[in-house]
């Protein structure tokens, strides 16, 4: 009976992770979101970039951001190799974690299987970064080949650059944010380890968290109002994202 709490505890959380990642993606189309005004100031950077000659800068931002998940595809690595190493003197860590009052005996199986869902979470972090990574090196030879404000080109051609280097942009910051959400989600795997119980109430806290963050932070209202938009009217339901 304990084992199938331990179980029913784990499918609640992937059902809980792919419905919340679901749920994000939809209502970023019909409401203010993190990513949703994002794609605003991205498409607005790409605009402006093609009126100026000199893209050092922009050139140095897309590197910061691919630095970024370069940062936390190697911390994925370590934290996945630390994993592993601990697999592997399993014998005296389930010994050592039976030890402890407040942590859910269990037997060497079962602690093996919660340690394996934490490696799966970081191999998926770990690929979702490093696409990021290379979606942003895409992004950097886009920038290097846009066109210059003294070239004669029409300016169709200009908005439909803008508007596509923008979306691979996007592409990039999605592929960052599913990695940054696996860690975030990992961290309710810990409450397993207290039991089953206390990883459904982390998992709980995560999505909260995760909501709150991307749908009602202070963050998000001041960057809807420095796009010149209100917090309060959210993007009617159909209407494309203004380019």
């Amino acid at each position: 009976m304990l084992h199938l709490f331990d179980w029913l505890a784990l499918l609640v959380f992937f059902t809980s992770w792919v419905v919340y990642t679901r749920y994000a993606s939809r209502e970023a189309k019909r409401r203010h979101s993190l990513s949703s005004i994002m794609h605003h100031f991205r498409v607005d950077w790409m605009h402006r970039l093609l009126r100026r000659e000199n893209r050092v800068a922009d050139m140095s931002a897309v590197g910061n951001l691919e630095r970024n998940s370069a940062f936390f595809a190697s911390s994925c690595l370590f934290v996945v190799a630390g994993l592993i190493t601990v697999l592997a003197a399993s014998e005296q860590v389930v010994r050592l974690l039976n030890d402890i009052s407040f942590v859910q005996p269990g037997t060497k199986a079962l602690w093996e299987a919660k340690v394996g869902v934490l490696v799966a979470i970081y191999v998926y972090a770990f690929l979702s970064f490093t696409w990021s990574m290379r979606q942003f090196g895409f992004l950097s030879v886009m920038i290097g080949s846009a066109p210059t404000p003294s070239e004669t080109i029409a300016d169709s051609v200009k908005k439909d650059f803008s508007v596509h280097t923008a979306k691979v942009m996007d592409l990039a910051g999605k592929q960052f944010n599913l990695g940054l959400r696996a860690v975030y989600f990992s961290l309710a795997v810990i409450g397993w380890f207290l039991g089953p119980l206390w990883f459904v109430v982390l998992t709980s806290v995560i999505i909260g968290v995760l909501y709150r963050r991307e749908f009602r932070s202070t963050t998000l209202k001041e960057l809807v109002r420095a796009r010149g938009l209100d917090p309060k009217q959210d993007i009617a339901p159909g209407r494309k994202v203004e380019e």
